[in-house]
């Protein structure tokens, strides 16, 4: 469909094109120039007009599915909120308070705290501990939070999470050991721990009044003296210490990784640079090896020049004492070849042979 209406256009022009050839054996040119704008702007107002309906239809199809959007986001709304009624018009409660309503029931029944708990002993970074009560609840692998019940001004502090390794119902010793390995304060802490511990099944909600509401006496013995101008105000940031933990748990692995292979780089390039010393010292004593054999070397470079310029002038003596035979031997040549000239014609001449001259 989407090619039909183009074709049939561009058959059209074609036609109007046509009919405007043949008219013009006829019609003034004026009028067949007018007739082919008046059809090609009728075409161009037919395409504009069929574009207009496309855009309107689908602008309203667009207004009619978000209209209906909105109905269905209203009609949620109030779902939600329960202001909605049934048939019997009553109120219908709605999604939110049943889940407040939820929400605070599951708050209030998020875990006991177990308090006094007695340390009996710490072995391997297991603790033997002893309930108050041997009604408890505990089974193996809960995880339970461990506080030294030891007051703030004495030291005691967060002992970090935990999981229950063994215990029985009815029975108050229990064995714990760590959730999440401990670091080395906490596990010194661990093994010189004497109790009483403080457990608690879910870590402890941060509540901004808690504090708050205590006096400045109170609070100083319960926190750390650079906590206590931000925790005297009931407007500070909220903490979730359970992921806070975990969190600075994740980051201190990360920082031990780092620090160990900070190390391992560490003893590497400490071993590449003993052994660098160990090959310049190497080359050092090499340099010196060649230096002597260097004056040495000079040394007889030094003479082989010495007995190479001796060389040279024997050379030239010999060569001139040479050229000197040499020329004397040329003499000698000549002075025999004019003796021997003159003893043929001393010969001739007493043969009676003519004389050949000499040239």
């Amino acid at each position: 469909m989407d090619l039909i209406l183009p074709i049939v256009l561009g058959a059209l022009v074609l036609a109007s094109f046509f009919i405007a050839y043949m008219s013009s054996k006829t019609w003034q040119v004026y009028q067949v120039v007018l007739v082919a704008f008046i059809f090609l702007g009728t075409v161009a107002f037919f395409i504009l007009g069929a574009r207009t309906l496309a855009t309107h239809k689908s602008w309203g199809e667009l207004v009619r599915n978000m209209e209906r959007e909105i109905q269905t986001n209203e009609q949620q709304t109030l779902e939600l909120r329960g202001r909605d009624q049934n048939a019997q018009g009553q109120s219908v409660p709605g999604v939110i308070p049943q889940l407040k309503q939820t929400l605070e029931i599951l708050v209030s029944n998020r875990g006991g705290v177990m308090y006094d708990v007695a340390v009996d002993n710490v072995k391997d970074g297991v603790a033997q501990l002893t309930l108050k009560a041997p009604e408890h609840g505990l089974v193996p692998n809960s995880v339970l939070f461990a506080f030294d019940g030891t007051p703030a001004a004495e030291s005691g502090r967060y002992m970090g999470e935990f999981k229950v390794v063994t215990a029985t119902e009815g029975n108050p010793s229990v064995q714990i050991a760590p959730n999440l390995p401990l670091t080395e304060s906490q596990s010194q802490r661990l093994a010189a721990a004497k109790g009483p511990l403080t457990l608690y099944a879910t870590m402890p909600i941060d509540n901004p009044a808690l504090f708050a509401e205590l006096d400045d006496a109170t609070r100083q013995t319960l926190l750390p003296k650079d906590s206590l101008a931000e925790f005297a105000n009931r407007e500070r940031k909220l903490r979730d210490y359970q992921l806070f933990f975990r969190d600075n748990y994740v980051q201190t692995s990360l920082i031990t990784d780092a620090i160990s292979k900070l190390n391992s780089n560490i003893e590497r390039t400490n071993a590449a640079a003993e052994e660098t010393r160990r090959e310049i010292a190497y080359r050092e004593g090499e340099k010196t090896s060649l230096a002597a054999d260097l004056e040495k070397f000079g040394v007889e470079v030094q003479a082989i020049a010495t007995y190479q310029k001796s060389l040279e002038d024997l050379y030239a003596t010999v060569r001139q004492s040479l050229k000197s035979t040499y020329a004397e031997n040329r003499k000698l040549a000549t002075a025999l070849t004019v003796s021997q000239l003159k003893a043929a014609e001393a010969i001739n001449a007493r043969t009676d042979i003519p004389s050949v001259a000499t040239p």
